[in-house]
């Protein structure tokens, strides 16, 4: 059977083990509040990263609801100008003119969307490129310190 070791309640603890444990207490609160911080800028960020693509994506769907609209009528004119058609030259003529009229629209239309693609990336990517280098600059400088 073991022997059951009796403390002594009445033993203070070293000045020294007090102002270590505070210590610790003092940086575990001090980390916790820093880490707090970088949740909250990186909450700010996703947002305005969440802002940035929602408005860039509603662009992007308003210029692909105006091609469309403008190759539609583009489509109806080209059918209007087939029904007119009197000679078998005309008919590929006109074809031809719609063909060609149509790969310089798509050129251009694929250089629009293109851009605001582009726009909607860099808008995007920017803020959270910027919120998680400002994020790990205070990180390093805090593990620094």
């Amino acid at each position: 059977m073991a022997k059951k070791v009796k403390t002594d309640m009445n033993t203070e603890i070293p000045a020294e083990v007090t102002a270590f444990a505070q210590k610790s207490v003092d940086q575990a609160q001090a980390a916790f509040e820093k880490a707090n911080d970088m949740v909250h800028g990186n909450a700010q960020v996703f947002d305005a990263a969440a802002s940035a693509y929602k408005a860039r994506l509603a662009d992007i769907q308003l210029k692909a609801m105006e091609i469309t609209q403008i190759n539609v009528n583009s489509a109806f004119a080209f059918a209007r100008k087939l029904f007119a058609v009197k000679e078998p030259t005309e008919f590929f003529a006109v074809n031809q003119d719609f063909a060609k009229a149509q790969a310089e629209a798509f050129q251009r239309q694929a250089a629009e969307l293109n851009e605001l693609s582009v726009l909607l990336a860099k808008e995007t990517v920017k803020p959270m490129q910027d919120g998680f280098s400002k994020t790990f600059g205070d990180l390093t400088k805090s593990m620094a310190a």
